[in-house]
């Protein structure tokens, strides 16, 4: 016969309290489990999500990249076109001008054309005109006082060389004229003095000649006891008498500014009434 314990009726229950730990255990564990697994699938879908939004991020960046790019493209082509427009702009205005410029210089060689042809026209006219001129000075040497006729007849004979000349242009050749006439003209307007000699008689003497323009010529022997006045008229000298003795010599002295100017009487011929 089999004898149980006293504590039989007791010795099931630490079994039972074991398996109901374990099965707490497992139930924990379980949960743990699938608790961990639903955090680890949230992670994965947080790093999935996190992922994604690097990506998108990372593609934004590069799409903003890629619109810089096209808008600074698309600036600089802008400024291109303005820059060249503007250059077009300067270039028509620049061809405008120029055809302005082309245009008056048309005009100005079809006006050196004319003037080439008027110029051959004159050069044909200039040199008998010249020769007029020089003949017509001569002849009015010789109808005027004869005062410094070595020196005017020279400058004559100058100008006559100077026209047969092939090598002195007629510009020149009319300055030289020109120049010859300015100084005949400047003797109407001078008072002047030089020395020569004058045929008194039959003998000649040395004197002092005063030309007042050309109103009066004089002479004044070097000792002062003799003076006259070229008599146009007659053409031939007149003596004069010891009333303009004076006053020929002051006029000496002012012709060679040793003196101031003065009045004098000298004697001019009166003009012939026309009739």
């Amino acid at each position: 016969m089999i004898k149980h314990s006293r504590h039989s009726k007791y010795s099931a229950a630490p079994n039972t309290k074991i398996r109901y730990a374990l099965t707490l255990v497992s139930c924990l564990a379980l949960t743990l489990t699938l608790s961990l697994a639903t955090q680890i699938s949230k992670a994965d879908v947080v790093d999935k999500l996190v992922g994604e939004g690097v990506k998108n991020n990372s593609l934004a960046k590069t799409s903003q990249q890629k619109i810089d790019a096209l808008s600074d493209d698309a600036y600089e082509l802008l400024s291109n076109f303005q820059l060249e427009s503007k250059r077009i702009e300067d270039l028509n205005i620049y061809n405008l001008q120029l055809k302005r410029q082309i245009f008056a210089q048309n005009i100005r060689i079809i006006e050196t054309q004319q003037s080439l042809k008027d110029i051959t026209l004159i050069e044909r006219q200039i040199s008998p005109l010249l020769l007029r001129m020089v003949q017509g000075l001569e002849q009015f040497i010789a109808l005027d006082l004869p005062f410094l006729l070595t020196e005017r007849h020279e400058r004559i004979k100058f100008l006559r060389n100077t026209m047969e000349r092939a090598d002195v242009t007629n510009a020149e050749k009319f300055r030289q004229v020109l120049e010859a006439f300015d100084i005949e003209n400047e003797y109407g307007s001078t008072i002047e003095s030089y020395k020569g000699s004058v045929a008194l008689g039959e003998r000649t003497q040395e004197v002092d000649f005063l030309r007042i323009g050309r109103v009066s010529l004089l002479f004044q022997t070097l000792d002062g006891k003799r003076q006259g006045v070229w008599n146009h008229k007659q053409q031939q000298w007149q003596e004069l008498d010891d009333r303009y003795r004076r006053d020929i010599r002051l006029g000496l002295k002012m012709a060679q500014r040793q003196t101031a100017p003065n009045l004098i009487k000298i004697p001019v011929a009166t003009p012939k009434r026309s009739s």
